[in-house]
């Protein structure tokens, strides 16, 4: 009997051990739940302005290293373009050259897996109009640079807006508000006190500016026609543009400068092969550096940032170069480049 009480006794005593010993029961107020919501939100805060900081730093970086580059490639075309010309001439083959070496940049980046027309062919038949205009603005502006100073041609390249605005209100009938058209006033005001204190003046300069600037509208207003029309985006239908106007320009080249090419026989045929090559891939990465630029931002900045791309390939040219602008045509282009911004930004704000 003793035994069994033994027994019972320990049972009982293991069970109480086993038994969960009741929770200390934590006594929550108001004040305490409203200071972890504070706390909570403020570490929530914290995380969004730190990451959205770190993110638009980072956009910012990404924007200025390709408008950085777009720069760049601008600026090395035209030195070494206008050196290449200064050495050979032929500012036709060399027009040509410079479009062949964009249309294999093209070609070959569609092979390696870049976006690319469904059609190649197709894509290139379909853009003939923009690529007639295409070669037409090549191989004018590049006689321009030729024919005299990089830095007037560039000035005289600020009136491109002002070609644009009547081509696109003859083809398209597409007018714009009066103040639009009203900032085109000091645009040419500006390049016409430029040129005529320009100690330099060369008239085939001037009027190979003056049409490059033409083809330059006609090909915009027919890109726009063009991608309205199909699916292509817009560095396909540059590329495709690009093949068809170098096939364009080549026998007119042929034609008019084949008989000159003997010029090359007392020169260094392997540097000037190199710079003509390397102008020419300068010339298709700028335009699509710019298309890269233009993803990235809005479309005023993208014409604030072209402003001041015409300011820093002037301001090369005068560097590199050494050309020289008379003090009065410095005020002219100042005031003509102004007005291409104030332009720029009130077609897209008012348009």
């Amino acid at each position: 009997m003793a035994k069994m009480r033994t027994v019972l006794l320990l049972l009982v005593s293991a069970n109480a051990l086993e038994r969960p010993k009741p929770k200390a029961t934590i006594r929550t107020t108001k004040a305490d739940v409203e200071a972890v919501a504070i706390t909570e939100a403020l570490q929530n805060i914290k995380l969004k302005v730190t990451g959205g900081a770190t993110t638009g730093l980072a956009h910012r970086l990404e924007v200025g290293a390709f408008f950085g580059g777009w720069y760049a490639l601008n600026i090395y075309y035209n030195i070494i373009n206008k050196k290449v010309l200064k050495t050979v001439g032929l500012p036709w083959l060399v027009s040509w050259a410079q479009l062949v070496i964009g249309a294999l940049y093209a070609m070959v980046g569609w092979t390696i897996g870049r976006p690319e027309p469904s059609s190649v062919s197709a894509a290139v038949k379909d853009a003939w109009p923009v690529a007639v205009a295409h070669c037409g603005q090549q191989v004018t502006t590049v006689i321009s640079l030729g024919a005299g100073a990089v830095s007037m041609t560039h000035v005289v390249k600020a009136l491109e807006p002002l070609f644009s605005a009547a081509v696109n209100a003859v083809v398209r009938g597409e007018i714009l508000p009066l103040p639009v058209y009203a900032a085109l006033v000091p645009v040419v005001g500006g390049v016409a006190v430029a040129i005529a204190t320009d100690l330099s003046f060369n008239p085939l300069s001037f009027s190979a500016a003056m049409t490059s600037n033409l083809f330059s509208g006609l090909r915009a207003v027919l890109s726009k026609a063009n991608l309205e029309r199909t699916k292509q985006t817009a560095p396909e239908l540059f590329g495709a543009a690009t093949i068809g106007a170098a096939c364009i320009l080549a026998p007119l080249a042929f034609v008019v400068e084949g008989s000159k090419l003997s010029v090359l026989d007392d020169l260094d045929t392997n540097r000037v092969a190199l710079q003509v090559a390397l102008s020419g891939l300068f010339h298709y990465l700028n335009n699509e550096v710019m298309y890269m630029c233009l993803a990235r931002v809005n479309p005023v900045t993208l014409a604030v940032g072209n402003t001041v791309k015409r300011v820093v390939i002037i301001a090369a040219a005068m560097v590199v170069l050494g050309e020289a602008m008379e003090p009065v045509a410095m005020v002219g282009t100042t005031v003509a480049i102004a007005g291409v911004l104030l332009y720029s930004i009130l077609k897209q704000r008012l348009a």
